[in-house]
């Protein structure tokens, strides 16, 4: 369901049975060696991931309580509640609470799918999690990317579209069902040479909420999008 890349290019993978007890996250070496390395007994839906700016915690979220643990990636097994509050849970059983989440600038942002909401939370000196604030509200939002201007670039699911938000608020849908946005479900910008400015998006053809037009072959669709990504590990 998640994946981050820490600073060593080791991959750490969040996922599990959807609704079934226990969730996982596991390592992944560069030699494409798999090792298990958490087990969390009461998870039923982990979701996205990303690294904590100390290089040594995994920010995962898990959809069914919205809380948002953090792994130690220096101790197989040891793990702990990050942040938790009723901002975070979803309003309607299966649906995600938090789900997708990212660091910029000492900030940790957090879309609340099953609340319609983007949050966020300052990360304190001591590593620790600050206060919920409400980022953006009516926005049905599943993954998200930064930009380096600072706007985001939503991905919304159940809507079927990918959607910019300007660090002004403004917001413009960017694709849709047209473009192959039909269960647009991630997104990530690419980091060769000469492709940082193209957006990745990650579709499951409306295989959980159909598009009108029904089912479609789910997708990889590459957009431009005229600026490049935000870097994912280099100042966080």
């Amino acid at each position: 369901m998640g994946l981050a890349f820490d600073a060593g290019g080791v991959l750490w993978v969040t996922g599990g049975t959807l609704y079934e007890r226990p969730g996982f996250i596991w390592r992944v070496e560069r030699s494409g060696a798999v090792r298990q390395w958490c087990e969390l007994p009461d998870a039923t839906f982990m979701n996205g991931c990303t690294m904590h700016p100390n290089g040594r915690t995994l920010l995962a979220c898990e959809s069914t309580s919205g809380h948002i643990l953090a792994i130690d990636l220096d101790q197989p097994g040891r793990w702990d509640v990050w942040l938790q509050g009723d901002r975070l849970r979803p309003l309607v059983p299966k649906w995600p609470g938090s789900n997708g989440i990212k660091v910029r600038q000492g900030w940790a942002w957090i879309t609340v799918s099953g609340r319609r909401l983007l949050v966020r939370v300052p990360i304190n000196p001591d590593g620790s999690a600050g206060a919920i604030e409400i980022a953006v509200a009516r926005l049905s939002a599943d993954d998200f990317a930064f930009g380096m201007s600072g706007s985001l670039y939503i991905t919304t699911h159940p809507e079927h579209t990918l959607v910019r938000i300007d660090p002004s608020g403004v917001r413009t849908t960017l694709a849709g069902p047209e473009q192959g946005m039909v269960g647009s479900t991630a997104c990530a910008f690419g980091i060769a040479p000469g492709d940082e400015q193209a957006l990745y998006v990650t579709t499951d053809g409306g295989f959980l909420i159909p598009h009108e037009s029904g089912i479609q072959d789910a997708k990889l669709v590459r957009m431009e999008i005229g600026e490049s990504g935000w870097p994912l590990l280099q100042g966080v």
